[in-house]
């Protein structure tokens, strides 16, 4: 099934990201995963794509076993980083061969490693544009968006003219990057009505097991660490399997949120099973849904 009816068919939904282990370990842990936060019911379960399709093999096998072992539609991820057109048809074939109907359209974390990134896309509505110009493939597609900006823009403003190049180029839905202060979110979302992008937008929300883990996603993807975060977290004890205090920070974001009219939350896992049961059996995400 496409998001995009999901999204224009229930009231809200809720989904989760899970990510492939790398080549060299072992596959089944993913599926583990997967069955310990399939009672939550995602409307949908995104996975994601290593930097340079390090993972494209694995992620397209789980997207597929998600629509067939547990029924539920995937959102599999999907990069400019040395894609040609050649190989973008051969996988797009693929996908479609397996009954995957949604992707994420992403340009993709630039490798450390190399220097030559780029082939036919350099950016994902170059992607986007590309995917569109099949009508045989019909896949629905999803970007990426930056409440407090992409790291490499300039300003806020023209990271969402970005953003409108994407969705002019045919992406049906945004999801947003991880962010720690909703207000950002807010702004973010009013800026994008502004520049006339009406399609929905998903807000991103992590939590973590170990906080400095967080801190360095933070860390790399520009996001700021709010005071009443460091202070909800100052007594964590990070080496624990689960973190007490993320998980009420995460709840109250959540709820926050909620309260505030959003639609829809998308849960970035880390893979993280007892975490996010908790984050999502202690917010208001299970008795919004039951009475959807």
């Amino acid at each position: 099934m496409k998001i995009i009816d999901i999204l224009n068919k229930k009231k809200f939904i809720f989904s989760m990201e899970i990510f492939p282990p790398k080549p060299e370990y072992d596959i089944s842990k993913i599926y583990k995963t997967i069955d310990g936060l399939i009672d939550l019911k995602p409307d949908f379960i995104s996975v994601t794509y290593g930097a340079g399709g390090s993972t494209r093999t694995r992620t397209i096998e789980i997207a597929e076993n998600i629509i067939k072992k547990y029924n539920v539609p995937s959102l599999a991820h999907l990069t400019c980083i040395e894609a040609s057109k050649e190989n973008i048809s051969k996988i797009l074939y693929e996908m479609k061969s397996k009954n995957i109907e949604n992707i994420l359209a992403l340009r993709g974390d630039l490798p450390d490693s190399k220097k030559n990134y780029f082939l036919d896309f350099k950016y994902a509505s170059d992607l986007i544009k590309f995917i569109k110009s099949n009508n045989d493939w019909d896949f629905c597609i999803g970007v990426a968006g930056y409440p407090e900006k992409h790291p490499e823009a300039k300003s806020l403003d023209e990271d969402i003219e970005h953003l409108k190049e994407k969705i002019d180029s045919g992406a049906d839905f945004i999801i947003t990057q991880l962010f720690l202060d909703n207000e950002y979110f807010f702004r973010y979302y009013e800026k994008v009505r502004n520049a006339g992008i009406n399609v929905p937008v998903i807000p991103g929300i992590m939590t973590a097991t170990k906080i400095k883990n967080l801190e360095k996603m933070a860390e790399k993807c520009n996001v700021n660490i709010p005071d009443k975060f460091k202070k909800a977290t100052l007594n964590s004890t990070p080496e624990l399997d689960i973190c007490e205090d993320t998980i009420k920070y995460t709840v109250g974001q959540i709820n926050h949120l909620i309260k505030n009219g959003v639609k829809a939350i998308h849960l970035y896992t880390m893979n993280k099973v007892e975490q996010n049961k908790r984050i999502y059996l202690e917010s208001k995400l299970k008795e919004l849904r039951k009475n959807a």
